[in-house]
Order: C-alpha cells, then structure tokens, then sequence
C-alpha cells in the first residue's frame, strides 16, 4: 500500500482539457462533427474537454482559430492512473513493471523509482539504442553482431540498455536479442522501453493501479499504433495528453539519461556512468539525435552500425569518405526533396565535426573487434577521461580484455603508485581477472599489501562467519590480531597466528601509537583505525575469549608470510605482506574464485591448499552451528573439498617425479604456518584423500618401521629380538639417506647422528654437526643398533603390546582368585602396571596445554583408559578392608572389561582387522536413533504388562529390573511362553489379564519383525557403504596410530618409569647447559675484542704495505695495456686494407670503404653471409659511435680523440666479425638449456693528446655457451616493453657467467617486435637487444664519468649492471642477459620526467644525475627512466635530442621520447641539495630556450 500511495504521489498523467480542433473550417465539417479530432488527437467523443460528449453542437466558428496547442497549457495533471506488472502472452512466461508518466517528470523520481521501487542495480553504463521505428530487414552476419554484442556488453557490465519499446524496428531487434541470448536472470535483464503512451495498442487495458495485467503483443495490423515489446524488462510510459503522436520521449529520455550520465558508477569510484549512443539503420531524424549527442557539453559518443541502412550507412560513409553523389544518395535513401536533402547533408557534415566522437562498426570486416569490445570502446572514448579514470571504469565493469587492448598498452606511462588504489578496488569489488591483469603488467604485492590495506580489505560489509556471529558494534573495526585469533580458533590445536604473537602485537602497537614508539611519520598505516574502541579497550573483545584463546605452548616458531619476520631482526620497521595474507583473507571472506587465483602466486602451494581446506571446512561448521543456512555450510564444505582435491593432485603430481622429495614435503615445517606441516594440517582438516595417498601412506610405513629394514615376517623377527637382544645385531637397517626423508625425534640429536632435518638453522646445524661428531666418537655400531632397534614405532608397538597381553593375563589371574589379605605378586605386578600407566597418561597430558585438554579426550581410547584406571584406583581403596573386599573384587571384575576392550586397538593397527574396526565403530555410532526407537517400544510394553499383571507392588527399585527384564529378553527370541495366558492358574489370574497377550504380539510384531529387521537392513547398508570406503578410512586413521607410538617411550609400564624418570634428567640437563652456555658467550665475546683489537693494529701496517706494492703493479700493467692496444688497433687496419684490396661487388666495396670513413646517416646496409641472416652492419656502427662519444665528452678539445676512437679498426672490425658470425631467427621465447653469451670487453686505447686517454668497448669475436635453467618460481618481473624471465647458471665456459647465480634474461614483446620491424624489417629483435645495450653501456660510461668527478660530500656512487646479448639456441632468439638483483626494486624516475620525491641521500644523487647528464653533454643527452635495488640500477632510458637532419634513424631504442621527454624532465624536476653539491643550476632550461636568449 505504501509503494502504490508513493507511485501515485510523484508520478502524474496528463489529458487534454480544451478542444482545439486540427482543422479550423468548422462551416464545411459541420455535417461530420462527430469526426472532429482535437490538437492532441482524439476525436471530440473522445475528448474530456468543455466540448466532450456534445455530439449536436460543435465549437464557435471565432472561438480558437488564432489559438494552438500547448501541452503544458491545454493538459491537465492528476496522478497516474496505469503502473503495475504485465504479462505477455504471446511471449515467454516474463513479466515487466510499467508506470504512465507525465514527460515533465523529474528524471531523479525516475531513478527513484527503478532502485527502489522496482529493485533494479545502478547502471555501470548506459546504451541508448536508436534507429528505424518500421520493421527493416538486417543481413545475417549484421543481425549476429549487433544481438551477440549489445547482450554481451550489457550483461558483462551490467548495463541499461534503453529503446523506445514498440514491437517494431530496432526496439524489436533489442527484444530478439534479449530472448535469444539474453540471461534468465530477472536483475541482470534491464532492458528499459521509453515509450508514448499514445500510440501503444490498446492501452487501455493497462489501466490500474498496482494491477497485473495481461497484455497481447500481436496488435491490429490495419491500426497506426504500436505493440509493446515483450522482452523488455521495464516500461516508463511518457504521456503528453496526446494520443497516436510521438516524440514525447525523446526529452524525457534525454534528461533520464544526461542524469544517469552524473552518477557515480560505484560508490568506491570517483567515475561517472558512461553513455554511449548505438545506431542501426534509422530515418532523417536519427541525423539530428546524433549531432545532438556529439554537441553536448560533454559529448556522447556514437557507434554506428554499418550495414543496416538508411542513416546508419549514410554516416558510416562520409565517416570514411566524402562521396561526391552524396545528395542524390540522401535523396535516394529518405525519399526527399534535394533542398530538403541539402538541410540533412548539413547536419552530416556538422556531425562529421566531432568525427573523434563517431565510430563505425563493419561486421563484414575480418580486422576489427566484437561488437561489444566495440561499444565498450566507444563509450571510454567520449568519456574524455586520464588512463586512471578509464581503467577505474572498466574495473567496475569487469572487462579486464578492454582494460588489456585499449587501457595498458605498450606505450602508455604511469606514474609510481598509481595503479595500486586500482588493486585495492579490484580486490573489495572482488575483480579477479583485473587482479590478474595488474599484476601481469608489473604490480608488486609486496609493495602494494600493508597493514593498513590490509585491515580496510578485511573491514569490508562481507562478514567474516565468527566475528559475525559475535555481532561486533557498527563502530568496531576488526584488527589484524583479531583475524589471528579467528584463525588460531578455526585451525584449533597448538596453530599460533604472527598476528597474535608478542613481537607483532609490539609493532602494531607502536605504529597505532606512535607517540609511545616511533615516529608518526614512518608509519605508512598510522590512521588505519580511525575508530575510538580499539582491540584492548572495546567492550566486544571479551567475545573472542571463547573462541580464539592464544596457546601458551612454548614452540620454536619463526614469522613468514601469514608469520612475518620478528620486529627486530626485519631491516624495515614495515610489516612484510605477500600472497600468503592476501590468500587467508579471501578464504575468509569466502571468496573462492579470487582465493584460487591467489592460491597460484607465491610459494608452498601444497601447503595454502591444505590450509584453505582446513579453514572452509571449519567455517562450514561454523555455518551449519550458527543455523546459517545449509546452502551456506554446503558451499563452503564445496570450497573445502576443491582445495583438498588440489592438494591431493599436487601431492600426486611431486610423487610421480620424485617420491623422496615428495614425502620430504609432506613433513617439511612451514614457518608460514606456525611449524605444522602439510600431514598434520590434512589430519586436522580430515581430508581422507591426502592421507589414504600411497606417498602419505608410504611415510607413515617409514615412520611405522623405523630404520628397521625388513618386508618379510617382520613381527616374528621384533619379537624374536624382543625376547633375544642378541638377535638385534643380525636385523638389516636402513642407511642415513634412506632415512633423508623421514623426520627424527629429538632423542636422536642426543644419542648422536643426524636426523638431516630440512628446517633447521645453519647455527643449529653447526651445533648438531659437533654433537654428531662428539657422539659418534663415542658410540659404536651395535649400540647404535640397539637405539634404532628400539626406537622404532613398530618395535614400541609390539614390546607394548606384548607387556599388555601379560597384564591382562595376571590381571585376569587376579579376578579368577579369591582376594587375600595381602597382595599376591600378580596382583603387585597389575597395581603397579595400572599407576606406572597413570603416569604415562599424566605425562601425556601435561605435554599438552588446557585448550588441547579436550581433544585428548575426545579420543575414545582415552576416556577408555581415564575410566580403566579411575575404577580400579576405587577397587584399589576398597580391597584394603575386609568388608569391602569383595566390593573392591566386583569393582576389579568390572574394571577388566575396560582392559580388555583395549585389545580391540592393538587389532586396528592391522591392515586386514583395522578396517573391520573402522566399519564396526561407524555401526555403533549411526544405531542410536534406531536404538532409542526400540527402547520406547519396550518401555511402553513393559510397563503397561507390569502394571496390568502386578497392580499392586510396593514401591521399590526392582520395578525397575521387571519392567525391561523380559520384554529384552523376548527380542531375542524367549518369549515365556508359560506367562503369556496369566489366567492358566487362577492365582495368577488378576482383571484386565486378558489384555497381556494381545498386547505381547503386538510388541513382538513391531520389536522383533519390524524394528529388528530395520536394525538388520541398517546394518546391512552400512556394511556395503562402508565396506568401499573402510579401508581408505582406516589409512586415515593409521597416522593417529603411528604417531601415538611414535611419541611413546620404548620402555613399557612398568619400566615405562626409568623412561619418565630420563626425561627428567635430560631436562634439567638442557637447562643447565644452556644457562653455562650463555655464560661462556659473554666471556668470550670479552677475550675476543681484547685480542681483536691486538690483532687489528698488525693487520693495518700490512694493509698500508700491500697497497704501495698493489699501485705499482697497477701502473704498470697500464702500460702494457696501452702499448698491446696500439700494436692490436695496427694489425686491425691493415686486415681492413687486404679486405677493400680484395672487393669485387659493389656491396662489398661499400662496406669496406664505411669501415674508412664515419658515416654521417644511417642506411640499412645488409652483407650477405654463407652461414647466416644478413644483419644491419651500420646500427651496430651507430652503436660504437655513441659509446665514444659518451665516454670522450663533448668538449672541443677531445675532438681529435672522439674521430680516432670512433675511426679504430679494432672496434669496427670485432663489430663487424660479430654480425657475420651471428645467426639470427626471429623466435618467440619457449624455453632452453644451451644458450650463447656475447660480450663487450674493456680496451684501454691512449692518446698521443697529453695524457687524455679512452676506454674502447669491443665485442668478443666468438659467443661464450652456457647452460640456463629457468626457476620454477617465476615473479612477475615484466614491464612495459619486455618480458623478463628468472634463470640460474648451471654451467658456463670460463667466466662468462658465475655457476649458480641467478641472473634475469628480458625479451621484446612481440608486440613491440611488430611495431619496429618497419624501422628495422631484418633482424628486428636483434637491433632492440643492440639499441638496449647501448643504452645501458652509454649510461655506465656516464655514471663511471659522474662517480669521477662528484665531490666528496656525495657519498653515494651508483652503477649500472653490465648487460650481455644472449642467443637462446634452441629456438634462435636474441635476448639480453643481465645479473639478478635481490631486494625491494623501485623507481626512480620514468622516461617522461616524472620522479619520486627523494626521502634519502641515495634517492637524491640518483635524480642528480639525470640533471647532470643533460648539463655534462650540453643538452644533448638525458638518462632518464633509473630504476633499480639501492646503488645498483638497470634499463635506463637514453633521450637524445631530436636530429632533423637524421632521416627517420632510431636513436638509442624505443623508449627515446626525444624533446618530449626532454622538455618534460624539464618542467617537473625539482633540484636537491646533491644538484647544488654538483653545481647544476637550480633552474633547468632547455637547448633550444638557451640558444634563443643568446
């Protein structure tokens, strides 16, 4: 009722109110005045006005000739009369909303009216759909594209798409499209018809309020109006007062739109909704709605669909060409006149004006894109928007391949930082493959997740299950350590979260408080929680005491990912984020498609999948417990087993290549995990599957059977050994590496070998190493032996069980004899068994912490043993006096069931009896309802038999024992067949006797027919369910088993004592030890500076002597140099002379005769080569010539040594020997061992000029093999223009690359390959490798140059990495080679100018040096683009300044910007105190302004 009140509030119609008849002769209509139709196009019977129903008296003849029509005058307003839900019958079973509407209503109403009211979502785009209003026929392919691609863009993005709803013309290509391959789905269908309400069929029929109505789509096909389409998903019926008139929508569409158009299209996003105009086919007036589109203030975009006709085609021509037969095609194409066709063409070409804002979509063509990538397209165009504003809305489309092909291009700069706010609206609008997208174009994680992001991502309106079962106040915001203790709850055990540890809270305590320790302004997360309650003092924390309680237990743990490195051993006061934090949050916040995309970034893939189980399938608990919905735990138990399914595939995937390494995996401690291990996290998520694997089960078998060595008979050979020690010495064991695998207990450090454990610290290996050496000094073979002996689980099992079967035999000798006064010896030897097993019990316990108290007892065999030995303890107390010592018997009696059921556990450790157990115990746990079922039936007959039989008993406890006594025993057959008839013997004979009979058949029909075969049948489907899964549960269950005796002592109760009382002993050995141990460090480190100091004064006069001698060699070996250079630079020029002697083509004449002469222009030469491509020769000339002419200066007075240097013969002939001899395929990058280094190698060549001398770069002559091996772990480390890949050295000929060191080989994109082959159309990937080269070496001679001459006070001398050309032999393609570079990688500055703001000394004398670069070779030369870890740098950009004498030749690669970048470094660099230091000026000025004011 309120939603109809509030429609018909604000929502109006309007009717005309006063006839104005269309034609003014009233004299000649006089006799046909019932035809008279108004203004507004009714007929006067029809109308409303002051002349409705007066058939016989028309209007005056003077009273309205001057007058006209005017909605807003002659219209009346009341409120709407016709909205609610149609149902189209001719269409499929879909309804619509619609309302009737006045064409004045506010478009804010509107949008009111479609969220609120009818439920539809904002818009992320809106698609206004115009075109012909008639039916017209669209070819096929055409027909294809536009329905396949409006759908697909507007689903995509969740789009409006907005026609004039008729059933006619294009609206019903729309409507086609939607039924065809349109969504079921309601909310994605938002399809909105703006319609006149004059000229719909019939409707009439539409009227009332709140109605549904049924509405009949197929109109009269002699009638000028139109049908409603019935695919559209909404209608908003625009009323003028007019009937059978359009173009009354057309404004109100226009204002719904340009409103639309203003709002945000995410409440995240600072982005408007786009608007995009599509036309297919369409009349004159289309012309005039397109130049109203692309004239706005801010244009609309227009895409026209070539090849429906009419107008769409007429603008899809000019749009390309300018026909000369244009007016006679307009003439031809609307049926006008040609003055009539001139205003038209006007209109064209005034379109044609904003041509940027028009696209023309050919279906016909091979080349261009879909028909949605190309909407989409058109609508970022004519938003005028930054990158930023284009990529933020795609984003809330969700169109990651628009963002990839129009947004992240190759070309396109951003700024440092910039895309990061883009990855954390991806990651809280859940936008995987826009995640993906940002990382693939080089998002560093690392970077981008802080402590801060983090909070906000987990702050987010999708609750995470526990804290909102805990219902936190509106105003609370959840802390990292409160997910700590949500996941320490939801893992359970002794898992400690890094969020909850002490040196993680400390920091996070320090940097929401900075003023107790630390500075505000190094906290880059200081007002992340801008909330007054926090964690310590909010009222709510008390509901986490429950649920999230931290384990005291004291482990050695260490922080990683989700465990970050302590506080003060990290070198930055920052909380290190990575995959691993960002992947638990979107399990939590059960994200599960982003979770699985994360799963693959990071490391320990295994280990998250496992984890990710563990935590869906608690929160699946949580869920089902909380009454959540059994949708919710199904999924998220879904979730749970996606992940174990690919933990498993993984785990079998490792086996099948290595077993070793895989089982090494399965107990390798994760230091991101809190110590567990891949095996323990499975048994604690229960995933069956990973534990029943044969690798899984293969370790278990190792760990079962120690390094005994043994397949045959193994437990006659143990208990053989057991009983005969001697026999021990003649058993097989296995070696140390065949143990590599298997994970040793503690014991076996102390006892002396290695357990070669894989997690263990270098210190700790070094301190096991000498405890290994110093044990095995004292240890011999057989001693050994005997430890592994027995050691081994299965030896403890047996020596254990072995001991019990003893107990139980004096146990039951005991029970079977009468109790004396004094204890005979079999009943000592059982007292003392049963305490010496109370203390194991104890010890069990007290190794674990009260929070694991209650799984110790959630174990059946527990409570078993708790309830054995606390009844025989009672026995025990009683059978000291004689009158309860046949109580205290009774008690032992009962007591020996408890033992003896014991036995039933020493069985499930057999492969063959353990799955039996398995089955037996699922019985017994799935019969309590059918159970509780057969006790009422007895209870019910029972009583009633024994009240109807014995009415009147006294009261007493025995009414109890004879109301069930014989009802039990009849379900097994004894029916008493003497007491059925009661009435046999008259003293038994009481009234209502009669009644028991009837009454024991029935209960023995329903007990022993019904109900005992439904037990029968119950079983019987539990054995068959069972019997396929039993034994996969009882390998699941086999670990419980291994790892029980696995942390038993060997000794059994009740030697079990002399073990307890060892452990002791080597406790407090270890403390006192580690407490003498700290003493002697402290002495130590005194005598160590005491002699160090002694030490440091000799070592000094030898440092000073070593030097002197070390410069004089240095001197002369320059010398030598000089000379060797000179006489190598001779034998070169006369090779070059017999080789111009020896030219017979012109080809080879003119190659010699460059190797004589500088070359001024860059001409692609080729020389042809027997065994290779031909490789442009003068580019690697034109490469020489920069590395000389950097290194020599551009001072006037060097250039005597800059002609000579760039004339040597050496470097052009190593050069020229290199493009013969090297072969080149332009290939993709796919992978290879073998590769061929290639080299440039210092010369130093003097100068007769003084003492001016220069260094000479000279390719090596032949290429150097190595052998590469990529990581399996890649990092994105791709940029803009390659794609780079991590590799380590596993061989390599001399020293051309260091053996097992990682390096980084960088690869052009194809992409980028493309576009320079028309510069370079021979060898294309080898020229950029050349041109990056050149680059980096330029910018190194250049650095060498600055550490040269900067003052002292700049204490910082950066270098840039050596760069070798690569040739990766297996597929012949040219890549560069450089050294990998560990640490935090950032960006100086980019190759337009923009740079960071310097925070330190180094930061400014890297940004120093661009300015110095473009003042030290008189603005000629800048080195932008510096990038790198600390002092090392890498990929510099070189600008040079544009050369308009050099036709077209390619300066220094692709990232030259020329005066651009130049002119842009210009504007945006700001001097520091390291320029002042240099003395650059304090203002930068261009070349071309400074030669102007001279």
């Amino acid at each position: 009722q309120s939603r109809r009140s509030w429609i018909q509030a604000n929502f109006c119609k309007r009717e005309c109110v006063k006839f104005l008849p269309v034609s003014r002769d009233h004299h000649s209509l006089a006799h046909v005045i019932s035809f008279l139709r108004c203004c507004c196009g009714r007929l006067i019977a029809e109308h409303v006005g002051p002349y409705s129903g007066l058939l016989g008296h028309g209007p005056g003849p003077d009273s309205t000739d001057e007058e006209e029509w005017y909605v807003l005058r002659h219209t009346s307003v009341s409120p709407t009369d016709a909205f609610g839900l149609l149902d189209f019958q001719a269409s499929t079973k879909r309804t619509c909303h619609y309302v009737r509407l006045s064409s004045d209503t506010p478009p804010e109403l509107l949008v009111q009216l479609m969220l609120r009211e009818w439920h539809m979502e904002m818009p992320k785009l809106v698609i206004s759909v115009h075109g012909g209003t008639e039916s017209f026929p669209l070819s096929p392919r055409v027909y294809q594209a536009f329905t396949t691609g409006l759908i697909t863009a507007a689903e995509s993005t969740g789009a409006w798409i907005l026609t004039d709803g008729i059933n006619t013309g294009v609206s019903k290509y729309v409507g086609d499209a939607v039924k065809v391959y349109g969504s079921h789905d309601q909310r994605k269908r938002n399809v909105v018809g703006i319609t006149p309400w004059g000229i719909i069929e019939n409707n009439s029929d539409l009227i009332g309020c709140d109605v549904f109505r049924h509405y009949q789509a197929l109109g009269n096909p002699l009638s000028k109006r139109a049908s409603l389409n019935g695919m559209h998903s909404h209608f908003l019926l625009v009323d003028d007062g007019t009937m059978g008139k359009s173009g009354c929508q057309i404004d109100l569409r226009k204002r719904l739109e340009r409103h639309i158009h203003f709002q945000k299209i995410n409440p995240r996003l600072p982005e408007h909704v786009p608007l995009v105009c599509v036309v297919v086919e369409g009349g004159p007036a289309i012309l005039s709605v397109v130049l109203e589109y692309v004239r706005r203030s801010s244009p609309v975009p227009v895409l026209v669909f070539e090849g429906t006709g009419r107008a769409a085609d007429l603008l899809a021509l000019i749009h390309k060409q300018t026909a000369e037969d244009v007016l006679l095609r307009i003439q031809e194409m609307f049926g006008v006149e040609r003055q009539e066709a001139s205003e038209l063409l006007n209109i064209i070409m005034e379109c044609m004006e904003h041509r940027e804002l028009i696209t023309i979509f050919d279906s016909e063509s091979e080349d261009l894109q879909e028909a949605d990538a190309a909407i989409l397209t058109t609508s970022l165009r004519g938003t005028r928007a930054s990158p930023e504003e284009q990529l933020n809305i795609t984003l809330a489309w969700d169109r990651a391949d628009v963002a990839k092909d129009n947004i992240l291009v190759y070309g396109q700069q951003w700024q440092a930082g910039s895309l990061e706010q883009t990855m954390l609206d991806a990651l809280l609008m859940d936008r995987v493959s826009f995640v993906k997208l940002l990382i693939e174009n080089g998002m560093s994680m690392n970077r981008f997740l802080t402590i801060s992001r983090l909070e906000q991502l987990y702050n987010r309106v999708i609750p995470i299950y526990h804290l909102h079962e805990t219902r936190l106040p509106a105003v609370y915001r959840i802390s990292l350590i409160d997910i700590g203790m949500v996941i320490e709850y939801l893992i359970g055990g002794a898992y400690r979260s890094t969020y909850t540890r002490k040196s993680f809270r400390a920091m996070y305590s320090r940097f929401h408080n900075p003023a107790k320790g630390g500075k505000e302004t190094s906290s880059p997360f200081c007002n992340a929680r801008k909330s007054p309650l926090t964690p310590k003092t909010s009222p709510s924390r008390s509901h986490f005491h429950r649920t999230a309680r931290p384990c005291r237990q004291i482990v050695s743990l260490q922080e990683g990912a989700v465990a970050p490195q302590d506080v003060k051993s990290a070198p930055s006061p920052e909380f290190v984020c990575t995959f691993n934090d960002l992947f638990v949050w979107a399990v939590l916040k059960h994200r599960q498609e982003m979770a699985m995309f994360l799963w693959q970034h990071g490391e320990q893939a295994m280990a998250r999948a496992v984890v990710a189980c563990k935590l869906y399938r608690a929160m699946a608990e949580e869920a089902k417990e909380s009454n959540m919905g059994d949708s919710m735990s199904e999924e998220l138990k879904k979730n749970s087993l996606e992940f174990g399914q690919l933990a498993v595939d993984l785990l079998d995937q490792a086996f099948r290549k290595n077993e070793r390494m895989a089982m090494k995996l399965l107990t390798w401690e994760m230091k991101d995990w809190s110590n567990f291990t891949c095996l323990q996290m499975a048994v604690s998520s229960r995933l069956s599957l990973f534990v029943a694997h044969n690798c899984t089960q293969m370790l278990l078998t190792d760990l079962w059977m120690g390094r005994l060595n043994m397949s045959k008979n193994s437990w006659f050979k143990i208990i053989a050994s057991i009983l005969m020690p001697v026999a021990i010495q003649m058993l097989e064991f296995k070696s140390q590496a065949e143990m590599s695998h298997v994970p040793q207990p503690q014991e076996a450090l102390q006892f002396g070998w290695d357990p070669g454990n894989p997690g263990a610290s270098e210190q700790e290996g070094a301190t096991n190493t000498v405890r290994n050496e110093r044990g095995s000094r004292c240890l011999c073979p057989w001693t050994r032996k005997v430890y592994d002996f027995y050691t081994a689980p299965v030896v403890k099992f047996w020596f254990h069980t072995m001991a019990f079967l003893v107990f139980l035999m004096m146990f039951s000798y005991t029970v079977l004899v009468r109790l004396d006064e004094k204890p005979n010896i079999q009943e000592c030897l059982v007292i003392t068994y049963i305490l010496t097993m109370a203390a194991e019990k104890a010890r069990e316990v007290s190794a674990l912490k009260i929070t694991k108290l209650k799984v110790w007892f959630s174990e059946y065999w527990n409570i078993n043993d708790f309830m054995g030995i606390l009844l025989f303890l009672v026995g025990v107390s009683l059978r000291w006096h004689q009158e309860t010592r046949l109580a205290s018997h009774i008690v032992y009696s009962l007591d020996f069931i408890f033992w003896s059921v014991r036995l039933l556990d020493l069985f499930a450790v057999n492969q063959h009896a353990g799955p039996y157990l398995t089955m037996i115990t699922k019985m017994m746990s799935n019969m309590f309802y059918i159970v509780v079922i057969m006790a009422i039936v007895l209870v019910s007959f029972g009583t009633s038999r024994k009240s109807i039989l014995s009415p009147n008993e006294d009261p007493s406890w025995s009414l109890l024992r004879d109301v069930v006594f014989q009802p039990y025993w009849m379900i097994f057959g004894e029916v008493y067949a003497g007491e059925i008839d009661a009435c046999s013997k008259p003293e038994t004979c009481v009234p209502g006797a009669f009644l028991t009979p009837f009454l024991q058949a029935v209960y023995l029909f329903v007990q022993y027919i019904i109900m005992v075969n439904v037990l029968i049948a119950f079983f019987n489907n539990v054995y068959f369910d069972m019997s396929s899964i039993s034994r996969k549960l009882w390998k699941y269950n086999r670990y419980r088993y291994i790892m029980t005796y696995q942390e038993k002592p060997w000794l059994p109760p009740p030697l079990i004592l002399l073990s307890h009382m060892t452990l002791c002993l080597s406790s407090m050995l270890h403390k006192h030890r580690k407490a003498s141990k700290r003493g002697r460090t402290g002495l130590s480190k005194c005598v160590f500076s005491l002699v160090f100091v002694s030490r440091a004064e000799e070592m000094a006069g030898v440092l000073v002597e070593v030097a002197e001698k070390v410069s004089i060699i240095q001197d002369n070996m320059r010398t030598l140099d000089s000379h060797l250079g000179q006489l190598q630079d001779l034998s070169a020029l006369a090779l070059d002379t017999i080789n111009f002697l020896s030219a017979t083509d012109n080809q080879q004449q003119e190659v010699a005769r460059l190797g004589k002469s500088q070359p001024i222009t860059c001409h692609h030469e080729q020389v042809t080569h027997s065994s290779c491509l031909q490789i442009g020769e003068i580019t690697i000339l034109y490469l020489l010539k920069y590395f000389v002419l950097l290194f020599c200066g551009y001072d006037g007075s060097l250039l005597v040594i800059f002609l000579f240097c760039f004339l040597s013969a050496m470097e052009r002939n190593n050069l020229m020997r290199l493009a013969h001899s090297i072969p080149f395929t332009p290939v993709s990058l796919l992978g290879g061992v073998e590769v061929c280094i290639y080299t440039l190698e210092e010369t130093e060549a003097g100068s007769s000029l003084g003492d001016l001398s220069s260094s000479i770069s000279t390719w090596i002559q032949h290429g150097r093999t190595a052998v590469l091996q990529p990581l399996a772990h890649q990092e994105v480390l791709d940029g803009g223009l390659r794609r780079a890949t991590k590799v380590v050295c596993t061989w390599a000929e001399g020293d051309v690359l260091k053996l097992g060191s990682v390096y980084v080989v960088k690869a052009f994109r194809p992409e980028v390959v493309r576009i320079w082959q028309k510069v370079f159309p021979i060898s294309t990937s080898l020229h950029l490798c050349l041109q990056e080269i050149q680059q980096q070496r330029a910018a190194q001679k250049l650095m060498q140059r600055f550490n040269q001459i900067k003052p002292s006070s700049v204490p910082y001398s950066p270098r840039f990495l050596d760069v070798s050309l690569l040739l990766w032999r297996s597929d012949g393609q040219w890549l560069t080679v450089e050294k990998n570079m560990g640490g935090h990688f950032r960006k100086y500055n980019n190759n337009t100018g923009e740079e960071i703001s310097p925070s330190s000394g180094l930061e400014e004398a890297i940004l120093a040096f661009s300015h110095w670069t473009y003042e030290y070779t008189n603005r000629e030369l800048l080195v932008l683009d510096l990038q790198g870890v600390g002092a090392e740098l890498t990929d510099p950009s070189m600008i040079r300044v544009d050369d308009k004498s050099s036709s077209g030749e390619m300066a220094f690669g692709p990232a030259n910007l020329g005066d651009d970048a130049i002119q842009s470094f210009v504007i945006k660099h700001t001097c520091n105190s390291c320029c002042k230091k240099l003395g650059l000026s304090g203002e930068v000025t261009l070349m071309s302004q400074k030669s102007n004011s001279l």
